[in-house]
């Protein structure tokens, strides 16, 4: 008969309760050991609750959310529940002058806000006198360019211009498109030949304007030392597209230094090696939940299956003046093929994008020709005109072309214009497209910090619809 606790020493007594507590913890972990992960994970949640119970009346009393954190931790894409301080891509770009330190001072507030890294990319101030040499560039490429197409299409020069989407200053072939026929058997168009202009002044082997320009960008911004001909050149004078109706497509010193910015925030991204960025204007508000939904498009955006590499060029995450809407969605209700999207305030790039677009940008039979937004919709256009369906086509001469751009659209879009302040363009705020977001992070700043107006609220009026929403919601 085993001895009484009574009859136990203290000793005993204590080394029972040692070892009863070592057999309670083995059989612990083993029990824990049996749970699957997800079991597991629940029971962070949910100590008390039994996978029966998850929807009971009982479950709202205690945690309504308990069982929702469950589903987001074990259901989510890994990079959904981790934030990244470049949401997802190797930097954010914001192109700014220096001296609009006002803006800059917003955008930092709005990174700090959404807890992201931004780096800046001077812009050039439109005075600059390298941008007046520049345009006298442009009009004798302009010149050549109009011999070549008139010869191309049997054409009087004078009928070559506009600056429209489609514009004759952008397109790549000189000839008619409007007389080509897609065919298995046709090859594409003939593309311009070698640009033939060129300057014994133009340095370090240089045989173009755009390579001599680059070149001395490249040797310390050796750039701004050129100089016009003419100190008081009238840009827009020179410039001047008769074949153009809208003066606000005309091309002026404005449009030069925005064409100039984007390109240095491109090879910027490409100096710094990365593989994708985000490029923004300093003027921009953003979705409060930019950081969940680019992330969730950016899943479902092209990729190549083997070599995990991304195959699109840009996505625009914010645009003005096109109906994005107009191609079907792709794998995400926020995702289309791009149409015509205008304005590049905000919009995702890859290597290879860049790559693409800096081709066409300062080729120099066509750079700074055109305000710099209207490059890639011409091209998405001409495109189009050859074959709607180029990206898969083979178009007889043993080589399956890839299209001029792989460009992609967020709608509604993530990010818009703020128009609160003087444009660096245009009179006023600019035009009149704005937009709105679902959850403006420069609003939930103005409210934190007490300056928000019952002035800023956004009230409808029939009679003045702003042209974003207009245009969604119109027919088409």
């Amino acid at each position: 008969m085993p001895p009484s606790p009574s009859t136990l020493s203290r000793g005993q007594r204590l080394a029972l309760i040692v070892v009863g507590c070592f057999v309670l913890v083995v059989l612990w972990v083993g029990s824990s050991a049996t749970k699957d992960p997800a079991s597991r994970h629940l029971d962070t949640y949910l100590p008390s609750l039994s996978l029966t119970s998850l929807s009971s009346p009982s479950l709202s009393r205690k945690d309504p959310l308990a069982y929702r954190r469950f589903l987001e931790e074990t259901t989510s894409p890994a990079n959904l529940t981790t934030h990244s301080p470049t949401l997802t891509f190797d930097h954010i770009y914001v192109l700014s002058l220096p001296a609009r330190q006002d803006r800059r001072a917003d955008m930092r507030r709005i990174a700090d806000a959404l807890g992201v890294t931004i780096e800046f990319v001077d812009a050039a101030d439109k005075r600059e006198p390298f941008l007046k040499w520049i345009a006298e560039r442009v009009k004798e490429s302009r010149d050549e360019r109009r011999k070549v197409m008139a010869a191309a299409r049997n054409r009087s020069p004078s009928s070559i211009g506009g600056l429209k989407i489609g514009s004759d200053w952008i397109t790549p072939f000189p000839g008619d498109l409007s007389a080509f026929t897609p065919s298995s058997s046709k090859p594409l168009p003939d593309r311009f030949p070698h640009f033939p202009l060129t300057s014994p002044s133009y340095t370090g082997g240089a045989k173009t304007w755009v390579s001599h320009l680059e070149s001395l960008h490249s040797a310390g911004g050796r750039h701004t030392s050129l100089r016009p001909s003419d100190p008081n050149l009238n840009v827009s004078s020179l410039l001047w597209d008769p074949r153009e109706k809208l003066g606000v497509r005309q091309v002026h010193e404005g449009v030069i230094s925005t064409y100039w910015g984007q390109t240095r925030a491109m090879k910027r991204m490409l100096e710094n090696g990365d593989r994708t960025a985000l490029i923004l204007e300093d003027d921009v508000d953003i979705e409060w939940d930019l950081e969940r939904l680019w992330k969730g498009i950016e899943r479902r955006l092209p990729r190549n299956k083997e070599t995990a590499e991304e195959e699109w060029d840009v996505t625009y995450l914010g645009h003005c003046w096109g109906g994005e809407f107009q191609k079907p969605q792709y794998l995400h209700p926020l995702l289309h093929r791009s149409t015509g999207p205008m304005c590049l305030h905000a919009y995702a790039l890859t290597a290879t994008g860049a790559h693409t677009l800096l081709s066409h940008l300062l080729d120099p039979w066509s750079a700074f020709s055109t305000a710099v937004d209207l490059v890639i919709p011409s091209l998405l256009h001409i495109q189009d005109l050859l074959d709607p369906r180029w990206a898969s086509r083979d178009h007889g001469d043993g080589i399956r072309h890839a299209p001029l751009v792989r460009s992609w659209s967020v709608v509604p879009p993530l990010v818009v214009q703020r128009k609160d302040g003087p444009s660096d363009l245009q009179k006023g705020t600019g035009s009149p497209w704005r937009g709105v977001l679902r959850d403006s992070t420069m609003e939930r700043i103005k409210r934190g910090d007490g300056t928000w107006g019952d002035e800023w609220d956004d009230v409808f009026d029939p009679s003045n619809v702003d042209p974003a929403t207009q245009l969604r919601c119109g027919p088409v």
